[in-house]
């Protein structure tokens, strides 16, 4: 599955740092992601959480200005850049760096920066699939969920069709019809 993007129209209302809505939506929608992100990187929770809530309390005032140009990225890559920053930032104050809340650059050189856009990209697409099955959870029949849940596990086919007493054919239309309405899902997310 292609790596969603974030929806055009919801990055254009953030340039409103009056539109509490589009704020909401855009917290409520990532919160979770940049948390966990941070917490991959060796953040204790409620660092991460700090780190998160620093993230959206610059983008208030940097987004006033931002241009979404596709040739010079994607929003995901500048939100990347932002909590990367951030955590480096709660480093260095946890170290008790003198001036460790100004803006450094990261250094580039040993690879941790494509090792943590790697890391980004998992958290990015494992955020919109947790979500998605969140939703898909509350609205498909629970047996067909349990199917889809045991095949993304790694059960093979036969194995699940043997625990729920289907055929094999029946497991593969359950996987077919609940990884289209998983894409599906994904896509209104991104969508709005």
């Amino acid at each position: 599955m292609p790596v969603p993007a974030t929806q055009p129209t919801l990055i254009h209302r953030l340039r409103d740092p009056a539109d509490q809505e589009a704020w909401q939506r855009f917290e409520a929608g990532y919160r979770e992601m940049l948390v966990r992100f941070a917490m991959r990187r060796g953040l204790q929770r409620t660092d991460a959480e700090d780190v998160a809530q620093a993230v959206f309390a610059a983008m208030v005032t940097a987004m006033q200005g931002f241009t979404l140009d596709a040739g010079r990225g994607r929003f995901r890559d500048y939100l990347f850049r932002a909590v990367r920053n951030e955590i480096a930032r709660s480093r260095r104050r946890a170290a008790g760096v003198p001036g460790a809340g100004a803006a450094v650059p990261l250094e580039e050189g040993d690879g941790a920066e494509a090792t943590d856009a790697r890391d980004f990209e998992d958290e990015w697409m494992a955020h919109h699939l947790r979500t998605a099955l969140d939703f898909l959870r509350k609205t498909q029949p629970p047996q067909s969920v349990a199917v889809f849940e045991r095949l993304l596990a790694g059960d093979t086919a036969a194995r699940v069709a043997a625990a729920f007493g289907m055929t094999e054919d029946a497991v593969q239309k359950v996987k077919q019809r609940m990884r289209d309405r998983t894409r599906e899902r994904v896509q209104q997310q991104v969508d709005g």
